[in-house]
């Protein structure tokens, strides 16, 4: 009798170091945006509800549109942590598994806009030192928060986290939580920690991922090529207080009428409590009619 619940506790303790089949079901799969309403004023520029640090201002306001032109930066693929939120690809997560024990090493994903990928380790090897290259795609390593795939990345490229300047930096951490809703739905929602361009931590869940085992990805071959005027070498920008993109323009105005001070971003612009501050601020004019659509 005491063999075999000395059998018994072994077999318990080894099904519990492998994950559940309800765990791995979680994020593989071929999945597509669920689609939703365009977020924000309309206005490039508008840095409102982002937690950005006089560093992180500073970097925005430099950018200019010309940077996407950047020969160097024709295959620039976008932030993994920006596509799940942005809702312009395709994703696919798929498993890779250990044969011998059947457990989840890793998982593979792809997102068919500018093609970025990331590997998510789930066989606890240690992150790599401080001074490991940085990537685009970045280190990641997984684990389960219950039902919840939690991605941690590290080692990552600056890249942006809007289309109109707002970067996160080279330092940063990025968290993913991954939920699976009523079986054919996927929410992840993005968390940011980054010391440089970040005053706060920025959290953001805006898209939802529609499971659909018919999605066909399709590739995104990318080559350099002669597409624009500007040269190899030069970085376009804006000088401090220079900025030409619309919501750095005091009299610019969009459908809300929103204060010029609230696009300037920061941290209490992600507060309900900031929109009693914003009342005695001057605002432009209305706009008539909604704000011609652009990218994220």
């Amino acid at each position: 009798m005491f063999v075999k619940r000395i059998v018994l506790l072994i077999i318990v303790i080894a099904m519990s170091e492998f994950p559940t089949l309800a765990q791995t079901d979680v994020i593989t799969g071929m999945w597509r945006p669920l689609a939703r309403n365009e977020d924000g004023s309309g206005l490039d520029g508008d840095y409102a509800g982002l937690p950005l640090s006089a560093a992180g201002r500073l970097r925005a306001q430099s950018w200019a549109p010309e940077n996407f032109d950047v020969p160097e930066f024709v295959c620039r693929p976008h932030a993994w942590d920006f596509s799940v939120e942005a809702g312009a690809a395709q994703m696919r997560m798929t498993p890779e598994i250990d044969d011998p024990t059947q457990s989840v090493v890793a998982y593979h994903g792809r997102l068919s806009m500018r093609e970025q990928e990331t590997t998510i380790w789930m066989d606890g090897r240690p992150r790599p030192p401080d001074y490991a290259i940085h990537t685009w795609s970045g280190f990641a390593t997984g684990e389960w928060d219950g039902d919840v795939l939690v991605e941690t990345v590290t080692h990552l490229k600056e890249n942006y986290i809007r289309r109109w300047g707002p970067m996160r930096s080279d330092d940063a951490t990025v968290r993913i939580r991954y939920k699976r809703l009523n079986n054919n739905y996927l929410r992840a929602t993005v968390i940011i920690y980054d010391p440089v361009y970040m005053a706060e931590p920025y959290i953001r869940t805006s898209l939802i991922w529609v499971l659909d085992p018919n999605l066909i990805l399709p590739p995104y071959p990318c080559e350099e090529a002669t597409e624009s005027v500007v040269e190899h070498g030069s970085v376009p920008h804006y000088l401090p207080g220079k900025s030409l993109l619309p919501a750095q323009n005091r009299n610019e105005n969009d459908e809300f009428g929103t204060p010029y001070e609230a696009r300037l971003g920061g941290p209490e612009t992600m507060y309900p409590e900031y929109i009693k501050k914003m009342q005695p601020f001057p605002r432009p004019n209305v706009k008539k009619g909604a704000a011609a659509e652009r990218g994220q």
